[in-house]
């Protein structure tokens, strides 16, 4: 199997190696440190929204976890990629299968929150319509954060 964007299982029907695997992509990635149930716990249904990439291995590369935060808002809950996946369209692939997705569910914006130094991921964002609406103090451990809103 080659590389691809699946859809995803909540993370309440994840193995435990699973668990581990995105534990140590959150930390690499955001340096944030998740504990087993704190991933098992995160608010992600099972829709077209929900994707994880997947290597040749079946291993878990990257993930793209969005929730029906309300009638008509989609909020990123969690969007990581391993470094040695990143720059090669894998991001922009995702994100155009959740939009594509919550727009035929009839969702109107997206929201989500992102570190304050993390300068690749805000751009990232913004080139799809995004906006910074709010600072986060004390959100994340290495800084602030933001609230990042855009239309679908």
């Amino acid at each position: 199997m080659p590389v691809e964007w699946c859809l995803g299982v909540s993370p309440k029907s994840l193995d435990e190696f699973s668990i581990e695997t995105i534990k140590q992509l959150f930390l690499d990635q955001t340096g944030e440190v998740y504990s087993n149930q704190s991933v098992r716990h995160l608010p992600i249904p099972e829709w077209d929204g929900n994707l994880v990439l997947l290597d040749e291995n079946n291993m878990i590369r990257g993930l793209l976890w969005a929730n029906k935060f309300s009638a008509t808002r989609v909020r990123i809950v969690a969007f990581a990629i391993d470094s040695d996946y990143k720059g090669k369209g894998w991001g922009t692939k995702a994100w155009n299968h959740m939009v594509d997705s919550a727009r035929g569910q009839g969702f109107k914006e997206i929201q989500l929150e992102v570190r304050g130094d993390n300068e690749f991921a805000i751009e990232f964002y913004r080139n799809r319509g995004m906006e910074i609406i709010q600072t986060l103090e004390g959100y994340y451990r290495a800084g602030i954060g933001y609230v990042m809103r855009g239309n679908l």
